[in-house]
């Protein structure tokens, strides 16, 4: 482990006094990585996966020379700028110290059975140990729990991770289809096309897995999956893995260590509005009818209509929700956007609950993530989020931090301190990623 050689800042929170800190980096040489976890019990051992497919293992604080997975021979070939797709999720099993079980969601080639010109098959992958070399994965034990041919390369989504019931969540994005069928991006999001919009819907309908975020037993339906019971459409009209819909892009999501199946949904917007939300049992999140808390026009989306103007309920009888955390993204400063607003980032990586001990000032409050304040120059930020005074009001924030790299992420050691992840690139290649603790 190295100290960066940075001062001490001094950041007002809110109502808190002011926090000194630093940034302790952990180690770099990496691309682009997506994901931090350390198993439990386990203090000087963690694993980082990073989009380009390889997962590495950081023991002592150095990173080992051979690596836990590498699905980059798995994958489709990755572009060497901006890129959304890869290696998206990493999780371990809860008993992974027992069974050896770990999980991924990643961009595999287009499968010969997918509808033709469509861009790649997603799959949702379960791997185990080599017995023989606990350090590695056995590559021959693949079990494809899910695969999901998706019709584009955007909105993939990429959340993977066990909930304290013992589940697996999975981020399913929209499928992007809306910005064009293929290999390539025909539409940006505000030149939507009327005939392509029914792409954006696939979030609202519960016949199809786009636009969710799924929960799965998989210890259960050997060799596939089981369906928890209380999962909302089992036995009614809808797909039984469905646990909450009207999600463009379900990028993290990150359960509270210390709460009672609370996690947070950091959902990257698709036009003006980035979004974080508490959630804690099946539901709506919107999408496409709103995002965040605001009416949408896909096809006019610089004039969103007013707020009286949009559903506040589906067809099911479920309340759209609100987030607990909402911002502008840099959208709204363009000349031709109607709502006047300071825009304050590009796109939310990741929220996690402070649960750590070493700020007690920041106890229970979210620490959430920009990816980068300009999209051309690196500039990822932390904000810190406290309740309001008045509940179901909008949390308010402040920013932390500012970085000279993106933020693609952010994560929580054994220990329950912050983790964020940094890339100066625009994808998942070069070598100046790296990982910083939240340090004193």
């Amino acid at each position: 482990m190295r100290q960066l050689s940075l001062a001490a800042f001094l950041l007002p929170f809110l109502s808190f006094p002011a926090i000194a800190y630093e940034l302790e980096m952990l180690v770099d040489g990496l691309s682009s990585s997506i994901e931090f976890v350390q198993p439990e019990g386990d203090r000087n051992r963690y694993f980082v996966a990073e989009q380009s497919g390889v997962v590495h293992i950081i023991e002592d604080g150095k990173r080992q020379p051979h690596p836990l997975l590498d699905l980059r021979s798995k994958m489709i070939k990755l572009e060497q700028g901006f890129e959304e797709r890869g290696l998206l999720g990493f999780a371990l099993h809860p008993r992974f110290s027992v069974n050896g079980r770990l999980y991924v969601s990643y961009s595999a080639p287009l499968a010969p059975s997918a509808p033709e010109g469509w861009n790649y098959t997603r799959k949702i992958s379960e791997f185990t140990l080599d017995w023989k070399d606990p350090n590695r994965v056995d590559m021959k034990s693949e079990r494809v729990l899910l695969a999901l041919d998706w019709p584009s390369r955007k909105h993939n989504g990429g959340a993977l991770v066990f909930g304290p019931d013992g589940y697996l969540y999975i981020g399913i994005g929209d499928g992007g289809g809306a910005h064009g069928v293929g290999k390539k991006v025909l539409w940006s999001a505000f030149e939507m096309q009327k005939s392509q919009l029914h792409w954006d819907r696939l979030a609202q309908d519960v016949t199809s897995l786009f636009g969710s975020i799924l929960r799965i037993d998989a210890d259960g339906g050997f060799p596939g999956y089981g369906i928890p019971s209380s999962n909302p459409f089992v036995g009614i009209h809808g797909r039984d893995e469905i646990y909450m819909w009207g999600v463009r892009n379900p990028y993290r999501i990150a359960f509270d260590r210390e709460g009672r199946g609370e996690f947070l949904a950091a959902l990257v917007g698709e036009t003006l509005w980035e979004s974080v939300f508490l959630a804690s049992k099946p539901g709506n999140f919107g999408w496409p009818v709103r995002e965040g808390t605001h009416c949408i026009d896909r096809l006019s989306p610089r004039d969103p209509p007013a707020a009286n103007d949009c559903r506040l309920k589906d067809s099911f009888g479920y309340r759209i929700r609100n987030p607990i955390i909402e911002y502008p993204n840099m959208q709204v400063m363009h000349p031709e956007t109607k709502f006047k607003a300071k825009g304050v980032g590009t796109a939310v990586v990741g929220a996690r609950f402070y649960r750590g001990t070493s700020f007690p000032q920041l106890q229970g409050q979210v620490l959430f993530a920009d990816w980068s304040a300009d999209f051309r120059n690196p500039s990822g930020q932390l904000f810190a989020a406290g309740p309001p005074k008045n509940p179901g009001d909008l949390w308010p924030f402040e920013k932390l931090r500012q970085f000279p790299s993106r933020v693609t992420s952010l994560a929580e050691d054994a220990r329950g301190e912050l983790i964020i992840l940094t890339n100066d690139e625009l994808g998942p290649f070069g070598s100046s990623g790296k990982v910083f603790r939240l340090v004193p």
